[in-house]
């Protein structure tokens, strides 16, 4: 019996601390250093410094707060699709690699069978995290709602819901919704602008928006999410370069 306490002491350790420490996120923070604590107990191996739940400065948080939050717009629907939960797999494999993508979908599949409290989720969230970290989790919520090429309209006011309590402000929600749209004005509305904006107003929003979404602002999440970023940022260069070659802008 203490065998198998001792092989279990640490997720249950890892799983009380987080949650006590940093919510509800926290308790799937734990939760796996929990279970890296049991693996390394078994291969008699030591751990060392686990890092901290620092502002800004955990990318492990950036990637249990869109599980969460990915959990709870796949079930918008009431339905798992399949390409979504591809989507999370393919996310996890292209960015933390085959490994990690192992270890954090049984976390993310674990969410999934749960139901949060998304107002608690969110608050969380924006006090561990800064406002471009919450634009780039709103950026993956879109990405994965289109995962099957269809955004439906559940999904559309779940996340809505969502950005509103990570504090994302209306004009930032309308230009990454639109990122994913193939209306023929979603380059006006990626650069949050009306079709009448002026050429002069064109260039001040993309100056805008682009030093916003510059991937330099999430650096410290990793290369790997910031490459992520990148396509975030490129959209809204896209975007610029439309308008300026539909308009003849210098």
């Amino acid at each position: 019996m203490w065998d198998f306490f001792k092989t279990k002491l640490g997720r249950i350790l890892g799983t009380l601390l987080g949650f006590v420490g940093a919510g509800f996120i926290g308790a799937l923070v734990g939760f796996i250093i929990g279970a890296v604590i049991d693996k390394l107990h078994l291969d008699g191996a030591f751990l060392l410094d686990s890092g901290s739940n620092t502002k800004n400065k955990n990318p492990i948080d950036f990637i249990m707060s869109s599980m969460v939050l990915a959990a709870a717009v796949i079930k918008s629907d009431g339905e798992k699709d399949e390409l979504e939960i591809n989507f999370i797999r393919n996310f996890l494999y292209e960015q933390y690699g085959n490994k990690s993508m192992q270890e954090y979908m049984p976390i993310f599949e674990r969410a999934i069978k749960q139901d949060w409290d998304i107002r608690k989720v969110t608050q969380q969230i924006r006090q561990t995290n800064n406002y471009e970290t919450c634009l780039q989790i709103l950026y993956f919520l879109f990405g994965l709602a289109n995962a099957d090429y269809k955004i439906n309209e559940k999904e559309i006011a779940n996340i809505k819901i969502i950005s509103i309590h990570l504090g994302i402000s209306a004009e930032d929600h309308e230009s990454i919704k639109a990122m994913f749209s193939s209306e023929i004005d979603a380059n006006y509305k990626i650069l949050d602008l009306l079709p009448s904006a002026s050429d002069a107003e064109i260039k001040e929003a993309y100056r805008k928006l682009a030093n916003k979404y510059h991937p330099d602002k999430i650096a410290h999440l990793g290369l790997t999410v910031s490459t992520v970023a990148q396509e975030k940022f490129q959209k809204v260069q896209s975007a610029y370069d439309s308008l300026k070659v539909k308009r003849g802008i210098k």
